[in-house]
């Protein structure tokens, strides 16, 4: 065999050598992919179903400022910012001496007509009184019943009672300052009934709808507490394909307060969409 022969030789060996290596190895990493794809199946679908989460922000579900209903200065202001009240307690009473004398007289001059025109009312009886003054003690008598609503209305601003159970987030004024009716004096707000906003994916409402249970991790406290979707917002944004929801806390504890926020935890059906917003 001549030398270019036997180099002919070995290159073919080479190239059968090559080819064979290459469907071997071929057919070996097609086997490990078989062999692995159970458990990236796995792995994909523990990924897929790991419970979603949004941030989220608790806020109070009854809040509101309390304005002055009335010109005049505090003489009772008893509530400091973060103390706690009921419905029906005084939170700021004025100074009202001059008004309730006005409600006196006002009581006093209904009862002189009223006197008058139950007396008319038995001459007329006796056919001794004419039908005008009949009508005019009347009148006279509904004329002083309306100025004593009138003066009543005014004694009932001198107090301020809460509206409900709940807490004092901020107060504006003190006691004995002189107030212009509608000044602030007090934001209160209810801390038994907290609810949590979010905004999430518009995508999530193939599967997320009110009375969904879901979980909040509140940064503040280091504590996770269940909650219930309660509503959704009435508009989906089309911009970021996002819509805002609202949860209910269930019975929130003393230490969970407004303002404080975290990350809300829910658990999608099996096949669920979850992508993040886009």
């Amino acid at each position: 065999m001549t030398k270019l022969e036997l180099m002919t030789s070995q290159v073919s060996k080479f190239a059968r050598g090559g080819v064979a290596a290459v469907v071997a190895g071929t057919l070996f990493g097609a086997s490990a992919m078989a062999a692995q794809s159970p458990a990236t199946a796995l792995a994909a679908s523990s990924a897929a179903s790991a419970a979603p989460e949004v941030r989220a922000q608790v806020v109070a579900e009854t809040s509101t400022t309390i304005g002055a209903p009335m010109s005049g200065r505090l003489s009772q202001f008893p509530l400091h910012d973060g103390e706690r009240f009921k419905q029906g307690q005084v939170i700021a009473r004025f100074v009202c001496a001059e008004k309730e004398s006005t409600l006196v007289h006002a009581r006093a001059v209904y009862d002189g007509r009223k006197t008058v025109n139950d007396s008319k009312q038995r001459l007329r009886a006796l056919g001794t009184s004419s039908e005008v003054e009949y009508k005019v003690a009347e009148s006279d008598e509904e004329e002083a019943a309306a100025d004593v609503k009138t003066a009543q209305t005014v004694v009932d601003n001198c107090t301020v009672a809460a509206p409900f159970t709940g807490r004092v987030s901020a107060v504006y004024t003190h006691n004995f300052q002189f107030l212009q009716t509608g000044a602030p004096m007090l934001d209160v707000l209810s801390d038994k009934n907290l609810n949590v906003e979010m905004i999430v994916p518009s995508m999530w409402l193939t599967w997320l709808k009110p009375g969904s249970a879901f979980n909040v991790a509140i940064d503040e406290t280091g504590k996770s507490y269940p909650a219930t979707l309660v509503r959704l917002s009435g508009k989906v944004d089309a911009v970021s394909r996002s819509i805002k929801v609202y949860g209910r806390i269930d019975n929130p504890p003393d230490t969970l307060l407004p303002g404080m926020s975290g990350r809300a935890l829910f658990t999608p059906p099996a096949g669920a969409t979850v992508a993040a917003r886009q």
